[in-house]
């Protein structure tokens, strides 16, 4: 029956057609002689060979309407079970009806019809299920022969049990089921596909060495993040290497793929539970929209421009200045634009508004994603002036661009250090967020801002360069043990910050629920966890004091800001009573002033117009 599988579409459907009308025929016999107790000499052979053609006719016919001569049997399941269901019961109940109307039930046995009903059944669902045992049985058998390694799955609940069959049934998985591991008590000692629960999750040291196991895979996908933490350590502890099947909204049933097994990342065991998106609420404020996006090539920007192509605008406009870095992001992202959407892609300078808006004139954006920002919070303690010119100049540059162009809206990507702010960095942030209020105030473009903190893997942030530092050995360096910060991953906060964008009226401040912050410390001590190495034995934590400019922890609001349920999942809004009046044309002075300011003077500039915000000394940065 292996065989079924390799011939050409036509004759695999003429040889299933015909196995499919010898196992009709077979229970409708079989159904005879059991009613009439085996003794064939009764089977009214004129009734038999009468009926038997109708009943072929609607057999096929029902089983044809119900897509069972296409399903690959190696992998039946219960949907085909139950669709084998259907269609006995719809072809049972025409035959019913057909026999009564042509030949009427004179001397047709009644039970025959109940016993054919069930039969039928029986026959086609257990050569389905005999095809896939036999292959499992067959890919079992042939596994110490095919150098695999050997898994030990964590989790025997749904998913662990798909992804055990998943394993004896794909032909190109290396790693063969040897153990189950799971708390659950009742579960040990049990097995689930002959592969035995033989311990607790505790115990996983003892089941690798019993089991001579070469890798695990976390298969709990409800686990929560310290707990997936835990479970890794207790992996590395055993020298085992670990894989995680991660959490989807795919998983309903259990049903898994073997494709989703991938190592387990930082965000896995510090994160919090997704965001649920209103998927139809931001695809109808994007879709064969204008969009551009400034700072395209950045962490954020890129993935705005990852997340907004698959809504498929009419136009997409990337705009950075940073050169390779584009190239670089235009040959990976153009294989994902849609036919509908026109890809533009410019070297521009927000900074410089005559040629910004030369460009904006050549597309008229309806929507300005504006994610181009100097970041980084030591570099800017040195370079305020930088800080000044890019994110404050840049943001009025490119807002008044998407006033004279009439855009819809436009929205500005901040940050949880313009709260309190004691970095250049910040502080001019904070200049940009009350800079787009005032200007949403006087024009008809609906300015709106987004404040989160930071997001894991970005590019110079502290992620790689722990990564880095571990790569080399050692050691890792933090700043101050009790430093926190809050962490989201790049794709979750930008899905956030699209729908925050298509419900903004203008003048608002969204906030991003980060969760709880999580240590610094913590991170590092996660990615030596994930890197299979030992704290203390073979690399250190040394701490090396905070840097100008940073503080231990951050804020995502002011005291005399009202946070607002937005009802939305994981974004809620601020009501600011601490608008002031004037910004824009003091940016304008200072942005003037600029090029006469030494950088202490210009940080004095800042101090002066951004209330709340206190500079590093001069002596601080020597």
């Amino acid at each position: 029956m292996s065989d079924v599988s390799r011939m050409s579409g036509r004759t695999r459907w003429i040889v299933l057609v015909l196995l499919h009308l010898i196992l009709v025929m077979v229970s409708f016999w079989a159904s005879f002689a059991i009613r009439l107790d085996f003794d064939i000499d009764r089977i009214p052979s004129d009734i038999f060979w009468q009926s038997l053609p109708v009943l072929l006719a609607v057999r096929l016919a029902s089983l044809a309407g119900f897509r069972l001569f296409r399903g690959m049997w190696r992998y039946v399941a219960i949907p085909d079970l139950v669709q084998i269901l259907k269609a006995t019961l719809v072809s049972s109940i025409a035959f019913v009806i057909l026999q009564i109307w042509l030949f009427g039930l004179v001397g047709f046995p009644r039970s025959v019809f109940l016993i054919d009903f069930v039969g039928n059944i029986f026959l086609l669902s257990g050569i389905r299920l005999a095809v896939r045992i036999l292959r499992e049985r067959s890919m079992v058998s042939s596994y110490p022969d095919a150098g695999g390694g050997r898994l030990l799955i964590i989790g025997a609940g749904d998913a662990g049990a798909s992804l055990c069959s998943q394993a004896f049934t794909t032909t190109n998985f290396q790693y063969e089921p040897v153990v189950f591991a799971d708390d659950d008590r009742s579960k040990i000692g049990q097995t689930i596909i002959g592969v035995p629960v033989a311990g607790r999750i505790s115990e996983i040291a003892s089941l690798v060495s019993r089991y001579d196991v070469d890798i695990a895979v976390i298969a709990i996908p409800s686990a929560s993040s310290s707990r997936k933490r835990a479970i890794v350590e207790i992996c590395g502890e055993a020298g085992v290497e670990c894989k995680i099947l991660p959490a989807t909204s795919d998983i309903v049933d259990g049903s898994v793929s073997i494709s989703e097994i991938r190592e387990v990342e930082i965000l896995d065991l510090l994160g919090r539970p997704q965001a649920n998106l209103n998927v139809d609420l931001i695809r109808d404020s994007i879709h064969d929209k204008k969009v551009m996006v400034t700072g395209a090539a950045g962490s954020v920007g890129s993935e705005l421009v990852r997340q907004i192509a698959a809504l498929e605008p009419s136009l997409l406009v990337l705009v950075d200045r940073a050169e390779n870095q584009l190239v670089y992001f235009e040959v990976e992202i153009k294989p994902f634009i849609l036919p509908g959407t026109k890809l533009t892609v410019r070297i521009v300078d927000v900074n410089d508004q005559p040629a910004l808006l030369r460009l904006m004139k050549e597309c008229y954006p309806d929507t300005v994603f504006h994610a181009a920002a100097h970041k980084h919070v030591n570099l800017m303690e040195d370079a305020p002036s930088q800080a000044i010119a890019n994110n404050v100049g840049g943001t009025l540059s490119a807002a008044r661009c998407a006033i004279d162009v009439g855009a819809e809206n436009f929205l500005l990507i901040s940050t949880d250090k313009a709260v309190n702010p004691t970095s250049v960095m910040g502080a001019t942030k904070r200049f940009a967020e009350l800079v787009i209020r005032e200007l949403n105030s006087t024009s008809e473009t609906r300015f709106t801002a987004v404040r989160f903190g930071n997001v894991l893997n970005s590019s110079a942030s502290v992620v790689p360069i722990f990564r880095r530092q571990i790569a080399n050995g050692g050691p890792v360096t933090v700043t101050d043990p009790d430093v926190e910060r809050y962490f989201m991953s790049g794709s979750e906060a930008v899905g956030l910050i699209l729908q925050a964008a298509a419900i903004g009226e203008g003048g608002e401040v969204f906030i991003l629920e980060m969760g709880d912050p999580i240590k610094i410390v913590t991170l590092a001590e996660t990615l030596i966890t994930l890197s299979g190495l030992t704290l203390g034995d073979d690399i250190e934590i040394v701490y090396i004091g905070l840097k100008p400019g940073e503080k231990l922890s951050e804020e995502l609001s002011f005291s005399g800001e009202d946070v607002t349920d937005t009802g939305l999942d994981k974004l809620w809004v601020l009501n600011d009573t601490q608008s002031e009046l004037g910004m824009v044309a003091k940016a304008e002075r200072l942005l003037a002033d600029l090029p006469e300011l030494d950088e202490i003077a210009a940080r004095n500039r800042i101090e002066e117009v951004v209330s709340g915000y206190r500079p590093a000394s001069a002596s601080d940065l020597i």
